[in-house]
């Protein structure tokens, strides 16, 4: 039994004639005529006895159709609901989001998103890339926030924000009064480094390393802030990415753009390729897109005071 045979039948016991349902169906006469019989077979029993030009519904004809007409109200009005929970944000989401990135762009994002879809069942996850992309495989996730490059071909993406890596000094020292900081005036100094655990740690890691420093490393921490609370003491000196020094408001630290060797990340919005976005992620990723936007836009004296 499927849909289409129960329309054909509720048409013909309708209009009372094959030729008509047909007509009303925008199906040739033979096909509809077809699929009822197919129809009168799985339910084993004759629906219509045909009556020369006319028909007329048989017991088991008579007793199946209010039961079509229920179930067909009740698929159209399924229909209606899936529309109406699409266009009103209603439905789940799952969205991750790498630690180096998910605290400084994700709090106006999804302020954003909630507000303006206050039904949608938002779930957020902060991991390491690896795990959030298994996630995405399996399909628990339908959108990630990381920083490229994602060397998988199951994965798409699309770049939202290039984040540009800067000095981080503590306000009382000399880095204050410079413009800009060379690697090698970099190297002279200790350092406070986030761990390479991080794709950002690794990153920053190459860029030293690529460029013959011997650095002085006097910590490995895994938690930007904790780089910046570390600096903002006078332990050392670091590398953050620029939407780091864009949420700090603490004016403990100075930030300076590195002169000589420029790095910049790019951050990137992913999701398994041959999966459909649904309606709610592609609202997410227009927010996400938005914020990178704002970032990206924000004025360098607000960064470099």
């Amino acid at each position: 039994m499927e849909l289409h045979q129960l329309r054909y039948f509720v048409a013909v016991a309708e209009a009372g004639s094959f030729r008509e349902a047909a007509a009303q169906c925008h199906v040739a006469q033979p096909s509809l005529s077809q699929q009822i019989i197919k129809l009168e077979k799985s339910l084993g029993h004759k629906l219509f006895d045909r009556l020369g030009r006319r028909i007329a519904l048989t017991e088991a004809g008579r007793a199946l159709l209010p039961r079509a007409n229920a179930i067909l109200t009740a698929v159209r009005e399924a229909q209606r609901d899936v529309e109406k929970d699409i266009e009103t944000g209603h439905g789940p989401l799952a969205v991750g989001a790498i630690p180096t990135i998910a605290p400084f762009l994700l709090p106006r994002t999804v302020g954003r998103f909630v507000k303006s879809f206050p039904h949608a069942d938002l779930t957020v996850f902060e991991d390491l890339t690896e795990a959030l992309i298994e996630r995405l495989l399996r399909a628990e996730l339908d959108l990630c926030i990381l920083s490229l490059p994602i060397d998988h071909d199951q994965i798409e993406t699309e770049p939202v924000l290039d984040d540009p890596l800067l000095v981080v000094a503590p306000r009382e020292g000399d880095v204050a009064g410079m413009a800009e900081m060379s690697l090698e005036e970099f190297q002279d100094r200790p350092a406070v480094l986030l761990h390479e655990m991080h794709c950002l740690g690794q990153l920053i890691r190459g860029l030293c390393q690529g460029s013959g420093l011997r650095q002085r490393i006097v910590c490995h921490t895994t938690q930007l802030t904790t780089v910046q609370s570390l600096v903002a003491l006078g332990l050392g000196i670091s590398l953050v990415p620029r939407i780091c020094a864009a949420g700090d408001r603490s004016r403990r630290c100075v930030y300076r753009p590195l002169r000589g060797a420029p790095s910049t990340r790019k951050i990137a919005v992913a999701w398994r390729r041959g999966r459909e976005r649904s309606w709610l992620a592609d609202r997410f990723l227009e927010e996400v897109r938005q914020e990178g936007e704002r970032l990206a836009a924000l004025d360098d004296a607000t960064i470099f005071h």
